[in-house]
């Protein structure tokens, strides 16, 4: 960590944590606060009318940054959270509008999703080329292959980052330390040439000071959420640092919690349709599963950042010896 970095990282502490001083008490004098859906855990009722849709200030941050960065891949990935968080926006506006969970539907976000991600595709142009890497081995896709990759990796990162959002600190803990591995995997397993590392350096840095700052008030019992704001771009931000830094198979490591969130939604939906009613979990996503085992929430954020740590290190060790073999 240079200089620059830590004061990057010591500024966005210290203005995120002054913006959630305003927004919270703000957010909740004009009533934008959570909406607990009927469906689901019932003991998170008392979390309803909290104020959601904290992750604005995750978006608001890099834009001081712009001026002394003066880097295109920082504004591509800043570009990557804003149209992501755009959509957590419109949803957490519905979703307090209309006073329901979910506010745009499964199909609505998706496509909406997909179409930011063609657009980000072709942003990020420039700045990636079409293939994928593991250690030493570097597997040529082709552009209409790693477009269909890209995509892939778009779309499974930010709803997969949605869909761990569901305790209180639980993306945010984890989210610290998949940015900083993300950092980690860049500096030893150098792609970027330094002017261009120093960009994704930089913004990442300044996700992890705003995270940092809105862990002091999501930390349980929660004072605000991040909402789909928060969530999707986050989601948006770690798949578009990946991607320039050609760690997208690290990737499945790092944001291993995640992935097993999305899994196990998979599994219990497949399940629960094959055997017309049975499930696999009690509920999910699994974090719900072990809530209902007698876990406490600040027990499940714990565990789940051990294993986040223990899988990017694995991870970042398999790279480092080239892959399997």
């Amino acid at each position: 960590m240079n200089i620059f970095n830590l004061l990057v990282f010591l500024v966005s502490f210290a203005v995120s944590f002054v913006l959630f001083l305003i927004i919270i008490p703000l957010f909740r004098r004009h009533g934008i606060g959570q909406f607990i859906r009927p469906e689901g855990p019932i003991w998170h009722k008392n979390k309803e009318g909290t104020p959601t849709a904290g992750g604005i200030v995750f978006l608001i941050l890099p834009l001081l940054f712009i001026p002394f960065v003066r880097s295109r891949i920082f504004v591509a990935l800043y570009f990557a959270m804003l149209l992501n968080g755009a959509i957590g926006i419109l949803d957490d506006f519905l979703s307090v509008k209309q006073k329901e969970s979910e506010g745009l539907s499964v199909r609505e976000r998706l496509l909406l999703q997909l179409f930011v991600s063609v657009i980000l595709y072709f942003l990020f142009k420039p700045f990636i080329q079409s293939y994928v890497s593991f250690g030493k081995y570097n597997i040529q896709l082709g552009t209409i292959g790693y477009f269909l990759f890209f995509l892939f990796v778009a779309l499974g990162t930010v709803n997969a980052f949605n869909l761990t959002d569901g305790i209180d600190g639980l993306l945010a803990s984890n989210s610290i330390i998949m940015t900083l591995f993300i950092i980690i995997g860049m500096a030893v397993l150098p792609v970027l040439p330094r002017s261009e590392l120093g960009a994704v350096n930089a913004i990442l840095f300044v996700a992890i000071g705003s995270l940092a700052a809105y862990l002091w008030f999501n930390s349980p019992k929660a004072e605000v959420f991040m909402g789909d704001t928060g969530s999707l771009s986050l989601g948006g931000l770690v798949f578009a640092a990946a991607v320039i830094a050609k760690l997208e198979i690290l990737l499945v490591f790092i944001a291993i919690i995640p992935v097993i969130e999305a899994l196990s939604i998979f599994i219990q939906v497949s399940y629960f349709k094959a055997t017309h009613g049975k499930r696999v979990f009690k509920m999910a996503p699994i974090h719900h599963h072990f809530e209902k085992c007698g876990w406490s929430e600040s027990k499940i954020v714990f565990r789940f950042a051990i294993i986040t740590l223990v899988s990017s290190m694995l991870g970042i060790l398999l790279f480092l010896m080239g892959g399997f073999k």
